[in-house]
């Protein structure tokens, strides 16, 4: 009975990457639709004040026919409007292939904002290969297709090399905007939003982390998010003080900032690992008001991991934070948590014979590493570090097309509870050894 139900979870998983497959090529039917929908209405018009009024007319019988909200409505057209554009076939090719469902395909379009219209047909192409990657066979690429919050990730840094305005310049503009809003929810609840710069929202995060965790224990009933929410309420609504704890832990935020940054001399974005680019005049803001930092550097042929062998179960504070530039999220297929809200776990167990170094390190948030500790899912380390410089090289930059190279340090494949296969892969760089 165990392998029957076991079969019919594979066949029911298999089911629903079908259908998510059919729902791209749906979406990409109606983007095509809408644009043609609002051509029809007099968007193809010689006349300048009918194709003006073409899209709200478009949106006008769409929110009648499909009983949506005019706003609703007048977002789809002109999405669809945009996604029409010459520059976006590769992405509207995508999604009828079933490779891009419309979900990553509106990361894109949101990453592409800062890219002016020149440049955006190779932003495209370049963005697609990330969110829709296809293997040497010329299917699907799976295991490289990048979380949600991991994709966002990596398009904003992608956009900064199109982009026509430095980062620093549209952050300037965009920080005119910051606000804190409040909306209404059921059952007499609510949700309350900020929109901040990034260092500002992520040494909040990694704060309200860092005190949720201190407030764990054997008596705690409340869970970490439940913990997370009354600390952010007793900090802003109370005495300052959460509620049974002292000042709070030192809580820590992992950038890593090109040094040309640093001294003046260039002006490349530095990285929040787990969160995002950072312009560079906040990176010498964090930098310099940072009690202590460490400078980096790669070794050219292994990356000079760390390695405590069989002589101590913890590892290091350098080895946590070599882990943290190297994975940035928990190592889960799909999860997100930054390393910040994460743990060290041994691939191989310790208790099995494991070893504490980077090669069988990496880092699980609680749930995860439950799920995988009790059995649920199997995973094991499948990279290995390059025999020479170029090799180091290329085993850690974006792969590229074609047949897949060896798999770089810190690769990971996962076998779920079914049987089936997922492998996860290092976010970006090589991290530098410590």
């Amino acid at each position: 009975m165990a392998d029957i139900g076991a079969e019919a979870a594979h066949l029911l998983i298999a089911r629903l990457e079908r259908l998510d497959r059919d729902e791209a090529s749906r979406a990409a039917e109606r983007i095509v639709a809408l644009a043609s929908l609002a051509r029809a209405v007099g968007g193809s018009s010689d006349d300048p004040f009918r194709r003006l009024g073409a899209p709200s007319i478009a949106a006008s019988e769409v929110s009648a026919a499909l009983k949506l909200s005019p706003r609703t409505a007048k977002a789809m057209v002109a999405e669809a409007l945009e996604l029409s554009r010459p520059a976006w076939r590769p992405l509207l090719d995508a999604m009828y292939a079933g490779l891009l469902p419309h979900r990553r395909a509106r990361t894109i379009l949101d990453a592409a904002a800062p890219v002016p219209h020149e440049r955006l047909g190779a932003f495209v192409a370049e963005a697609v290969s990330v969110a829709a990657p296809v293997g040497p066979e010329g299917g699907p690429d799976s295991d490289r297709i990048p979380s949600p919050a991991t994709l966002g990730r990596r398009l904003r840094r992608m956009a900064e090399k199109h982009a026509a305005e430095p980062l620093a310049l549209r952050k300037a503009k965009a920080r005119e905007h910051r606000r804190v809003d409040i909306e209404a929810a059921g059952d007499a609840m609510c949700w309350l939003t900020a929109y901040l710069p990034l260092e500002d929202a992520a040494a909040i995060d990694t704060r309200l982390e860092s005190i949720a965790h201190s407030l764990q224990g054997p008596s705690e009933a409340r869970t970490l998010p439940q913990l997370r929410a009354d600390v952010f309420t007793d900090l802003l609504a109370g005495s300052g003080q959460p509620e049974g704890s002292s000042a709070g832990p030192r809580a820590e935020i992992i950038a890593t900032i090109p040094a040309s940054t640093l001294d003046g001399s260039g002006e490349g974005a530095g990285e929040i690992l787990g969160y995002g680019p950072l312009d560079p005049e906040a990176a010498r803001l964090l930098a310099a008001r940072a009690p202590s930092w460490t400078r980096l550097w790669v070794d050219e042929r292994t990356g000079a991991p760390l390695a405590l062998g069989r002589t101590r179960y913890r590892p290091s504070a350098a080895m946590r934070r070599q882990l943290g530039a190297r994975d940035r999220v928990c190592r889960f297929p799909g999860c997100d948590r930054p390393a910040t809200a994460t743990e060290a776990d041994h691939t191989t167990a310790w208790a099995s014979g494991g070893e504490t170094n980077p090669e069988n390190l990496a880092l699980l948030c609680r749930e995860h590493h439950r799920l995988k500790s009790e059995g649920y899912w199997k995973a094991r380390q499948i990279g290995r570090p390059a025999a020479g410089p170029d090799e180091a090289h290329r085993s850690t930059a974006e792969p590229p097309p074609g047949p897949r190279p060896t798999a770089p340090p810190g690769t990971i494949e996962w076998t779920s509870p079914t049987g089936r296969r997922h492998v996860t892969y290092p976010e970006g760089d090589p991290p530098p050894p410590f």
